[in-house]
């Protein structure tokens, strides 16, 4: 995988970074939207460093061969039915890290729920937006729902729900 080099700097992501473009497609479709810049890409890459960062949909196959010996067929699955965070740029499909167990590349406990209470109110980037970013209702500045998933699974739960109950 390539890795990009970036300052050591805290990111600071800005919501408005993250919002669709005019074009985009619409939040529905299946497939994860591919409409952000190379600035927004950089930016939501550095801010997954710490949980694991982020990979092209071939590495994560290529991971779950290693671990379940299963095929792409099977991420397919899980990218069209929501069950995991996808988000397009430059013409493929990146995958953050963090929702998947480093040992044997199983789910994460606790995202599905997360992912079912995010996905009526916030379309790929977003989603993948939110999981990077500091949250309140997890506590402390650095405290995002990516690192907290796998410690208290319900904290982002409940972060995710008071999302639903803003918009």
């Amino acid at each position: 995988m390539q890795d990009t080099v970036a300052s050591r700097t805290e990111p600071r992501l800005n919501p408005v970074l993250f919002s669709p473009l005019p074009d985009a497609p619409h939040r529905d479709h299946p497939l994860p939207q591919a409409a952000c810049s190379d600035h927004q890409f950089i930016t939501l890459l550095n801010a997954y460093r710490d949980s694991g960062g982020l990979a092209p949909a071939q590495e994560v196959v290529a991971l779950l061969r290693r671990h379940i010996e299963c095929g792409p067929a099977m991420l397919t699955r899980l990218i069209v039915s929501k069950e995991v965070i996808c988000f397009g740029w430059q013409s493929a499909l990146w995958l953050p890290l963090f929702q998947f167990n480093p040992v044997d590349m199983s789910l994460q406990t606790g995202l599905s729920p997360v992912l079912t209470e995010l996905s009526p109110h916030l379309d790929a980037w977003q989603v993948a937006n939110w999981f990077a970013q500091p949250n309140s209702w997890l506590g402390g500045a650095s405290a995002t729902p990516a690192r907290m998933l796998a410690i208290d699974p319900a904290a982002v739960l409940s972060a995710a729900r008071a999302l639903g109950r803003t918009n």
